[in-house]
């Protein structure tokens, strides 16, 4: 399946979200000296179903369902009624064990390139006579995109565009630094209708986990952004990272030195409780309930 092909299954996968209003207090200030802004992806600049990237723990049953369903889509044949658990249960373990060998070299969180585990469930589920038909990466990529655009559904929140071309128009880098798979990048792409980098992204500035083989809240995660900033010739103190958790986002950023906004907009992806933003190591610079109010702090 080509790229154009998966970019239509995205579209036709997917629902609109609206955020769900959450009244959290705003702060917002005037923020001189920034010169770039980096954006978290799932609960920042895209509503997530289920806050975040991957399985909500609510969601076990339903993706079962959603799993059998996404093999008929990506063009393999059921042989067995149990293809559907069994496939869960093979996806589960086989990225529990890509994540165990990876600490084993020493990755404090590793995140696995999802395709290949996607392709080695299928091997094991044709292997086992659960399935037939054809075990490819082409397929191993639609059935990542089938499975992940079922269990989450995502879309962009308001005024996303508007903000980012104002961002640009004034002057500023963009960024992403996200927890993230394949289907990350082409999730923009099929929404906004162009890749981030066509939209003006600085795609030296793009850090996704799943490149990186480490997600957040890693500082080492944190670090490839942040030697990519430098050879850009950016200081910590001129970005501003904007994202929706805590730990997550606001933490790693602030102890490189960044600047940072907390996103409140939308009640699924709020990842912190009362009193907690009082602390030193979880404070933002800004509390937002909109994107559109970064423009208002920065430019």
């Amino acid at each position: 399946m080509n790229r154009s092909q998966l970019l239509g299954r995205i579209r036709e996968l997917s629902r609109p979200l609206s955020p769900i209003a959450t009244d959290h207090p705003q702060k917002l200030q005037r923020l001189p000296g920034i010169r770039c802004v980096a954006f978290d992806f799932y609960g920042t600049m895209f509503i997530s179903a289920v806050g975040d990237i991957g399985i909500d723990e609510e969601q076990q049953q339903e993706s079962v369902e959603y799993f059998t369903a996404s093999l008929r889509e990506a063009g393999l044949t059921i042989l067995e009624y149990t293809a559907g658990s069994r496939g869960q249960a093979l996806f589960e373990k086989t990225i529990a064990a890509h994540i165990a060998a990876a600490k084993e070299q020493g990755i404090d969180h590793p995140e696995p390139d999802v395709r290949e585990v996607w392709l080695e469930v299928l091997q094991r589920l044709s292997k086992e006579e659960q399935i037939a038909g054809a075990t490819t990466e082409d397929r191993a990529r639609r059935l990542g995109v089938e499975f992940e655009f079922r269990i989450n559904n995502i879309w962009p929140v308001p005024d996303l565009e508007a903000t980012l071309h104002a961002l640009i128009e004034g002057g500023l880098q963009l960024g992403i630094i996200s927890n993230s798979q394949f289907y990350t990048p082409l999730a923009f792409e099929a929404f906004l209708g162009a890749a981030p980098e066509e939209l003006g992204f600085n795609p030296r500035l793009l850090t996704w986990s799943f490149q990186a083989g480490r997600k957040k809240p890693s500082q080492q995660f944190y670090r490839v952004f942040y030697r990519a900033a430098q050879n850009e010739g950016l200081q910590p103190e001129e970005i501003l990272y904007v994202g929706n958790d805590i730990r997550k986002d606001i933490q790693p950023a602030k102890a490189l030195g960044m600047h940072t906004a907390l996103y409140v907009g939308d009640r699924r992806s709020l990842r912190h409780q009362t009193g907690e933003l009082d602390t030193d190591h979880y404070r933002p610079d800004l509390i937002i309930d909109d994107l559109s109010q970064i423009e208002k702090c920065l430019v």
